[in-house]
């Protein structure tokens, strides 16, 4: 039976308040990218800043020398200082509805209004994440700083995988880098990690249609009916593997899309990505934040879900975009 706000107990507050609720569930019950990344605050204003230095090696130590690959007292190191900067910005989303609804229906109206923001807001967020992966160095190969006091080169961007299309055939293709099918794509993030001596499980990102298809396709043996295998059944259970070839691979329909060379060949491609733990940070402003009104007139009541929030690659040694190239339609 319907509930039926007003009175004198204030029952409409506690309409507000089931809003409230059932928006902060959706977001706790959500289960987007956001996770994958370094969520923070920011350090001054709207802005997080994220210093950088170039590498720091120990080398061997011989008191009278003065160069080589040797430490001496003539010989000390002077790393350069970076820094990235990731600015959180203002988002909204703002919605009416007839005051009659919320006279005549029950706490369902508030628990459907509350799960749709906060399910928006969860999105936003993502969205705002998979933007950011555009900022990875787009082409293939490691950019490295100069060879370092040890002797040994080291990463100061990843460089970016490649994707060829399904079925097409690579022109130039980069070993270690460009791919025909997605389990070589996979293993060669994982190498280049290695490459990069970065620890951990590197989180691959695609997107969820086309590749998402192609990778189960792949793990089944093309049998996509029947014959599921382990990866291919929780690929299908949960819309993500939590490990191939030591990395976890996510999918979502929110990637940037972009003209880029893949394989020697100019292509569409959206812009997934490869990073481990701190190449990717989230900066919260302000979380979600639900707003109610009533509209000039009396006869619609306004509610507004209002957050701060920003995303970028505060580290691209850690991390590397991934071109996924289509076929535009």
């Amino acid at each position: 039976m319907a509930y039926v706000l007003g009175g004198g107990a204030g029952e409409e507050l506690g309409f507000e308040k089931a809003i409230s609720s059932f928006a902060l569930r959706a977001v706790h019950e959500s289960t987007g990218l956001v996770q994958m990344t370094t969520v923070v605050t920011p350090t001054q204003g709207n802005v997080f800043e994220i210093p950088k230095f170039a590498p720091i090696t120990y080398i061997d130590y011989v008191p009278s020398a003065t160069t080589g690959n040797v430490q001496g007292n003539a010989d000390v190191q002077n790393p350069a200082l970076e820094q990235s900067s990731i600015t959180a910005s203002p988002a909204v989303a703002t919605t009416a509805f007839d005051i009659f609804y919320g006279w005549t229906t029950s706490f369902n109206l508030a628990a459907t209004l509350g799960a749709e923001l906060g399910d928006s807001f969860a999105e936003k967020v993502d969205q705002r994440v998979a933007k950011a992966f555009a900022s990875f160095k787009a082409t293939v190969g490691n950019t490295n700083y100069a060879t370092s006091a040890d002797g040994f080169v080291r990463p100061s961007a990843l460089g970016a995988m490649e994707l060829i299309r399904d079925g097409a055939t690579a022109a130039s293709p980069t070993p270690g880098f460009s791919a025909t099918t997605v389990l070589e794509l996979v293993r060669n993030v994982k190498q280049n990690f290695k490459v990069a001596r970065l620890p951990g499980t590197p989180v691959i990102v695609l997107d969820a249609g086309m590749t998402m298809n192609r990778l189960l396709a792949e793990l089944t043996g093309g049998a996509v009916n029947n014959n599921i295998s382990a990866l291919g059944n929780e690929l299908l259970t949960s819309g993500a593997i939590s490990n191939v070839y030591g990395c976890r691979i996510e999918f979502t329909t929110f990637l940037s899309s972009a003209a880029r060379t893949v394989a020697g060949d100019s292509e569409l491609v959206w812009v997934g990505a490869y990073f481990g733990d701190g190449a990717v940070y989230t900066v919260l402003k302000q979380g979600l934040d639900i707003k109610m009104g009533e509209q000039p007139g009396g006869l619609q009541a306004w509610m507004t879900g209002v957050s701060y929030m920003g995303s970028g690659v505060g580290d691209s040694r850690r991390g590397g975009a991934i071109n996924i190239a289509y076929a535009a339609d």
